[in-house]
């Protein structure tokens, strides 16, 4: 092992067992999530302790090199995670317009007329 991965591994070790811990004993609602990143970063675990595996995963799949395979799954992930908070800030700006016009209304309706003693 290179100094690299000595630097590397043990933090990546540490994190993924972290949320594999939090995984296991949280709500089943925060659970697929903390079960992703355990993932995430026991494969980037993976990778840097075998550098060779992106490699050969690569030129299975079609790819010359690992590092262009990483490339690909990044920049995809990438665009994954832009469209899927855009779609949520668009739905959470959307939810914000009509509470805003529920509360506008209600106001209204409470108001007295203006010209009522």
């Amino acid at each position: 092992m290179n100094l690299f991965q000595w630097l590397t591994l043990p933090p990546l070790a540490i994190l993924a067992l972290l949320d594999l811990s939090r995984a296991i004993f949280r709500r089943p609602r925060f659970r697929t999530d903390l079960l992703v990143r355990t993932f995430v970063w026991s494969a980037g675990a993976l990778a840097i302790a075998d550098p060779l595996i992106t490699v050969r995963i690569a030129q299975k799949v079609g790819i010359d090199r690992g590092t262009d395979l990483v490339i690909y799954v990044f920049a995809l992930a990438f665009l994954g995670t832009t469209f899927y908070f855009y779609s949520r800030m668009i739905r959470m700006q959307r939810q914000i317009t009509e509470l805003i016009r529920h509360i506008a209304l209600r106001e209204a309706e409470q108001k007295p007329p203006s010209g009522s003693v």
